[in-house]
């Protein structure tokens, strides 16, 4: 950022030659652009120069500092000014501050004093000075692509990435986006995720063509945003007037479930008015998903009259502590991470068992994406799922902890009778062990090898046949791909980035990003800033 403009204001003018000549200014990060003797010339040179800060005597001839100060505050809030005085005048002080005077400094001026308060206001101006920049830019993406900027800002606000009162800013200056009576419903959409335990090969294709009859169905009936959740499911924010939406909502995905002969699971919110129902109704529908999805219920909406209690948030990341030490065989770390889990359990019961449900769904997915799911334990499985409405939660408890350590103890035997199976398992450890030290710069094939007891030779061999590229390019990629999802959340400095994902030059990370990507940091991260 350049230097900023400052106006000196004094009516004497040995004291207004050594204002100007005396300091550093350029070192305080100023550029003097014009100077006054008097009031009166002091509101042209103000009026013409548009300078940053003022820095004005309190008391001159004619047209004072304050009556300069009160005439610039008119036509310029945004203006600083920094008042002089050589009086200990109360209420000259207090008038200045009335008036919004960022600072009250007596003759003579202590270098000091004049220093610490050229910075802080200085702050103040750059500020200023990147908030507008960031509207203008605002604008131009409202002129070039409005209703692409809406829903980016629409879904950043529901992330809360983006406070209320800038998304209000966004819809005053496109006017029409919001009408008196307008509601806002979100609904979210997916496949049940047991499907693909009995579908893997038609699930993604099933996937795809459910959510884009979806959006076709509730394209022609409603205005929208759309995008996908950080879980990455299907998120539809409808904008109505109607009082039957929901309803018509409820209709449109059963018939979606019924044409497309798929285990559609969805939530539908209230509707709420105003912006902040946007994130309400979002919010809702989340909440409702989460119990949708691990039940298997099909379409949920919410009474109008039920009153809504906030529970915990789904515990995602001990959940994956869990899976992990399933597919570690770690049954030591199973018995903690399970532990952890249950403590983070919502009061509910009924969601208790449905948080049960959902992990052994991910722990079963990733058995028979790997190995150890026999007959034997599929039937454990299945007879879980059966059962899983007749048990209490603290029995679901018990079973679901004696089904996993079942599985390690079966994945340990398949690991002694065929090593080459047991590769698999090496693998999807080693994997686990980099995603979880991406930030380690000294991370190599080697301490990666030595944590799954390989030899590194061997260990690259078998990691290059699987993923068919060798392993330095696989844990570039990886880092990468964090650095990309960190720059586009946007709340992390490109220096905290640079040790999450190990790399502590920055530069060398800069060069490696432009490598993958085709583009700097800065600019990539850019892209995606509001």
């Amino acid at each position: 950022m350049g230097l900023l403009k400052l106006v000196i204001v004094d009516d004497e003018p040995i004291l207004l030659e050594g204002l100007v000549k005396t300091y550093d200014w350029n070192g305080m990060g100023y550029e003097v652009v014009g100077f006054a003797q008097s009031g009166e010339q002091a509101l042209k040179v103000i009026r013409e120069k548009k300078p940053h800060v003022v820095l004005t005597d309190i008391r001159m001839k004619q047209i004072s500092g304050l009556m300069v100060m009160e005439e610039i505050k008119k036509e310029n809030p945004e203006c600083q000014f920094v008042v002089l005085s050589a009086y200990r005048d109360f209420e000259y002080a207090k008038k200045a501050c009335d008036l919004g005077a960022f600072a009250y400094l007596l003759k003579p001026i202590e270098d000091e004093k004049l220093q610490a308060t050229m910075t802080d206001v200085g702050k103040i101006c750059e500020d200023q000075i990147r908030n507008e920049e960031k509207y203008d830019r605002w604008e131009r993406l409202l002129k070039k692509d409005g209703d692409g900027f809406l829903q980016v800002v629409v879904q950043k606000y529901v992330q809360n990435r983006l406070p209320e009162e800038k998304v209000d800013e966004v819809f005053h200056t496109l006017q029409d986006v919001m009408k008196e009576g307008d509601r806002f419903i979100t609904v979210y959409a997916d496949l049940d995720l047991a499907y693909k335990i009995t579908n893997e090969l038609e699930y993604e294709a099933s996937r795809f063509s459910m959510v884009r009859m979806i959006e076709e169905k509730i394209a022609e009936r409603f205005t929208y945003w759309k995008f996908e959740s950080e879980e990455g499911h299907r998120t539809f924010i409808i904008k109505t007037q109607e009082n039957t939406a929901v309803h018509e909502l409820k209709e449109l995905l059963e018939e979606v479930k019924k044409e497309e002969n798929s285990p559609v699971i969805a939530a539908i919110s209230k509707p709420y008015k105003g912006i902040r129902g946007i994130r309400r109704s979002f919010e809702e529908a989340q909440r409702l998903f989460a119990v949708t999805n691990a039940s298997g219920a099909g379409v949920f909406t919410i009474p109008e009259t039920v009153e809504e209690k906030e529970e915990s948030p789904y515990p995602a990341e001990a959940e994956m502590m869990v899976v992990n030490s399933v597919r570690k065989n770690d049954a030591v770390q199973l018995k903690q991470a399970f532990v952890h889990f249950i403590y983070q359990l919502p009061h509910r019961e009924e969601l208790q068992c449905q948080y049960m449900h959902k992990i052994m769904v991910k722990t079963e997915f990733m058995l028979k994406d790997s190995y150890g799911m026999d007959e034997s334990l599929n039937q454990q499985f299945e007879n879980y799922y059966s059962n899983m409405r007749n048990l209490k939660a603290a029995k679901a408890v018990d079973v679901c902890y004696k089904i996993l350590g079942t599985a390690i103890e079966k994945r340990l035997k398949n690991v002694e009778k065929k090593e080459n199976k047991g590769s698999k398992e090496y693998i999807a450890a080693a994997v686990a062990y980099i995603d979880e030290h991406l930030d380690n710069e000294d991370l190599s094939i080697v301490s990666v090898a030595t944590h799954v007891y390989l030899n590194p030779v061997y260990f690259g061999r078998v990691f290059k046949n699987t993923f068919h590229m060798t392993f330095k390019q696989y844990l570039l990629q990886r880092r990468m791909e964090l650095a990309k999802r960190l720059l586009e959340d946007g709340r992390t400095s490109i220096g905290n980035i640079c040790e999450q994902v190990g790399i502590s030059n920055p530069s060398y990370f800069s060069h490696l990003f432009k490598e993958y990507t085709g583009q700097l940091p800065r600019d990539y991260k850019r892209e995606y800033e509001v």
